[in-house]
């Protein structure tokens, strides 16, 4: 039993142990207090939306637990292969990845990474990576990395397991040599265990769906989280280990599906959050604010969400200041239209005809995109986690693909690409007449 425990709006309860608690309550993760979940949404969406990157990691280290033991219960193959000790140390970094996975996100997370710096001047240890990166924009994952990385610096963290933590969250970090060492005793080890951290159903998405729908105060989210993980398993297929669900776990698996999809139309991609995020992110690259992402990770941990907003107040104190201004007085551009990935030519054709009207009449316009996978089941296997359900047989059981079994899961296995057209509104009015004298426009 854990001898330490919170209440959780959505888990109930929450324990850890007492070296989980120190890496809780070091400065590192207690910024997470002060990153919003859901930016904008927050403030001008969902009132309610009142949560944090510090409560959803907490969740997220609770259910990578829970998947943790599901999987060791589902089969003896851990259990007669490996150590006590083995297991317990593969249950920790588990757990300690899915605490750690957010650890590295700047000021209203994803908007500041605009100006992020290049990967190749952070301070990172490069021996721990499968080969020195090209230079790129650095992305929130690389400063999670470099912060767990500082934490082994600081002995909170052994420094094999810091490096498998950041294996299970970093497609460029390698296990260490103790983890490969293990790993020749379960095959593909390293692939199920990073699918517990970032998969198809993870620890993150199967806490954030929940809590965010929760805290906006729709429905959209729900899912039958203990059905889904009771379902769950791993087994030897093909020389490897692969992810099971039982037959009755599909649907719950749909739903989930069908969670992540409503949320991102809903709720992740609505349409105010969108256009604000494109306002917050002109009025960081165009100096309204001053806000820089410094490579020491002891400055970049004392970046917070309070400190940008306190910035744009001031901000727009002065009208000039375009995006800090409307940000701040809740004035967001006005939406057009919207397009999906799979833009018929009628649809791509109207939008060219709104840019031309907009280039031709002085209208200020702006598009806003989004990218999400809501799944890649059905790629290649070698490059993804697949899902195989057991169907029964008159004898026993056969391993199908999930794509194949489940009409719903072909459906949606598409990437979802959002574009909205949004136009100023101060030019609206002009639009609106624009558009009167072209009828032709639907």
């Amino acid at each position: 039993m854990n001898p330490y425990e919170i209440r959780d709006s959505i888990h109930k309860h929450i324990g850890f142990n007492a070296f989980e608690r120190g890496i809780i309550d070091h400065p590192f993760f207690q910024r997470l207090r002060f990153i919003s979940q859901l930016g904008f949404i927050e403030a001008y969406v969902y009132p309610g939306a009142c949560h944090d990157r510090f409560t959803h990691a907490l969740g997220a280290m609770h259910v990578a637990g829970r998947l943790w033991g599901r999987i060791i219960a589902s089969t003896d193959l851990f259990t007669n292969r490996l150590s006590k000790e083995e297991l317990e140390a593969l249950r920790q970094r588990v757990r300690l990845a899915g605490l750690l996975h957010d650890i590295g996100h700047g000021p209203f997370s994803h908007a500041s990474e605009v100006i992020f710096p290049s990967l190749t001047s952070l301070p990172l240890d490069w021996s721990w990576w499968y080969e020195m990166p090209v230079s790129r924009q650095a992305v929130h994952e690389d400063y999670s990395v470099l912060l767990i990385q500082t934490l082994a610096q600081e002995h909170l963290l052994e420094q094999t397991m810091a490096q498998d933590i950041c294996s299970l969250i970093h497609s460029g970090v390698q296990p260490s040599s103790a983890l490969r060492t293990i790993e020749k005793k379960i095959p593909s080890l390293q692939k199920v265990l990073k699918g517990l951290i970032s998969g198809e159903v993870d620890c993150d998405r199967m806490d954030y769906l929940l809590r965010d729908g929760y805290y906006c105060g729709v429905a959209y989210g729900q899912y039958d989280i203990d059905w889904l993980i009771s379902s769950m398993g791993v087994q030897e297929y093909r020389g490897e280990l692969v992810f099971t669900l039982s037959e009755n776990g599909v649907r719950a698996f749909e739903d989930f599906l069908l969670a992540r999809y409503h949320m991102i139309d809903q709720v992740y991609c609505h349409k105010t959050k969108m256009g604000l995020t494109h306002y917050l992110e002109q009025a960081i690259l165009l100096g309204e604010i001053s806000l820089n992402i410094p490579t020491d990770p002891y400055a970049y941990a004392a970046l917070h969400d309070g400190a940008v907003i306190e910035q744009l107040f001031e901000a727009s104190k002065n009208e000039t200041n375009y995006y800090s201004f409307h940000l701040m007085h809740r004035l967001p551009a006005k939406r057009i239209l919207r397009l999906h990935e799979k833009v018929e030519p009628k649809d791509q054709q109207t939008l060219e005809k709104l840019q031309h009207i907009c280039d031709r009449s002085g209208i200020r316009w702006f598009t806003h995109s989004i990218e999400k996978e809501l799944t890649h089941l059905g790629e290649d296997i070698k490059k993804t986690q697949e899902i195989f359900v057991k169907k029964h047989r008159v004898s026993g059981h056969e391993l199908v693909p999930i794509f194949e079994y489940s009409d719903l899961v072909k459906k949606y296995n598409e990437k979802l690409q959002i574009t909205d057209f949004f136009v100023y509104r101060e030019d609206l009015v002009l639009f609106e007449e624009q558009l009167k004298n072209n009828p032709d426009i639907s």
